[in-house]
């Protein structure tokens, strides 16, 4: 065993944590923003471009890809980028599919807190 190995791969949990962290407040604030806010079409152009990058890095990680954490997050940014590619991104999200995501946000942030 390479007693370099759990270091390195402690660095790089933590910045998947963090920045699994990071994307889940940005679809929160995003998709519960007021659709009369102005600043809407803006925040949901961040989030693209947030959770595009998010995916690109972390879905070619072998490591966590059978994360529950992960899973709920890829999934629940699909969900959010497949609205907004599909009715744009002013269009506010229907409440059943707003809730389903809210929840996988939760589900995969009590994951990331117990290391899945």
């Amino acid at each position: 065993m390479n007693p370099l190995q759990p270091p390195a791969l402690a660095a790089s949990d933590e910045e998947y944590v963090k920045e699994t962290s990071e994307v889940i407040s940005k679809v929160r604030s995003t998709i519960t923003m007021d659709k009369s806010d102005p600043n809407v079409a803006e925040a949901v152009a961040e989030l693209r471009e947030t959770s595009n990058s998010w995916v690109a890095k972390y879905r070619r990680e072998k490591a966590l890809l059978g994360r529950a954490s992960f899973r709920d997050m890829y999934s629940a940014l699909n969900a959010v980028s497949g609205h907004y590619i599909s009715f744009g991104p002013t269009a506010p999200i229907p409440a059943k599919r707003k809730a389903r995501i809210l929840e996988e946000m939760d589900t995969a942030e009590k994951a990331l807190q117990r290391g899945r």
